[in-house]
């Protein structure tokens, strides 16, 4: 399986189009040095608003701690029902910093983490997960992700629906066929649809510049990784804190490494 199909024009325009809204969620210290300001943003919903709170440097490294915790927990689990319960206790946690989506009740929040939509796909695709998805480094899966900066490089979270996706395959095919004019006329449609998206389909989070810490279970069973290039269909939260870190805590339908 390719690793993307249309990879490189996909991210090309979405970074274009999406990194400067991601910049600026990126966590900043306060003016207080004591002080970090910390953002989560709801990922794969529509409705809830990022939630800014202010913490201690010592609840900052709390909220470090709640994931390493949680990453330990999961490297454990023999099964998804195991993984939700860890979910939920973690929920718990983040909610007495106040660091859900504005709007979201741990309920909710738990519901929009535990992939519940995958169970399905799950039990029909897990005796040949092998042959369908040879390189990802797991597929319909729980994951919780501890990404630590390494360079200047933000992940580019980018959300994208089936006219999006439409328009860069054909731009693909244009392209190798040398239709170049029929190319450049994509380009800017893929721009507007990077922009508008219309028929919200998933979320595509690219990540680079950073080491990875992941945790995940799905159908290739209980996965450790510090190979991660690509979140397909990240559907979760995703916590900003301490300036050089971001932790997600989710579901996705394919974890793509970087090789």
């Amino acid at each position: 399986m390719k690793k993307i199909l249309v990879v490189s024009v996909i991210f090309l325009f979405i970074g274009v189009a999406v990194a400067p809204s991601i910049n600026q969620i990126a966590v900043k210290a306060s003016q207080d040095d004591d002080l970090v300001e910390v953002t989560t943003q709801a990922c794969g919903i529509q409705g809830y608003g990022n939630t800014t709170v202010k913490l201690t440097r010592e609840q900052a490294n709390e909220i470090d701690l709640l994931f390493e915790t949680i990453n330990s927990k999961l490297n454990n689990v023999t099964s998804r029902e195991e993984s939700i319960h860890i979910y939920q206790n973690a929920i718990i946690e983040l909610d007495k910093y106040d660091l859900l989506p504005q709007a979201m009740t741990s309920e909710q929040a738990l519901h929009l983490t535990n992939g519940v939509n995958q169970n399905t796909i799950v039990r029909l695709l897990n005796n040949r997960q092998q042959e369908i998805f040879p390189k990802c480094v797991n597929v319909f899966c729980l994951l919780s992700l501890i990404a630590t900066k390494s360079g200047w490089v933000y992940p580019i979270l980018a959300p994208f629906g089936p006219l999006f996706v439409i328009s860069a395959f054909l731009s693909e095919v244009f392209y190798t066929i040398g239709a170049g004019t029929l190319y450049n006329m994509l380009i800017p449609i893929i721009l507007i649809l990077s922009i508008l998206n219309p028929l919200k389909l998933m979320n595509l989070v690219m990540i680079q510049g950073y080491y990875t810490d992941l945790h995940s279970i799905g159908i290739k069973g209980n996965v450790e990784s510090d190979d991660v290039f690509l979140l397909v269909g990240f559907t979760g939260l995703m916590i900003f804190t301490l300036e050089k870190k971001v932790y997600f805590l989710g579901s996705a339908l394919a974890i793509v490494p970087t090789a």
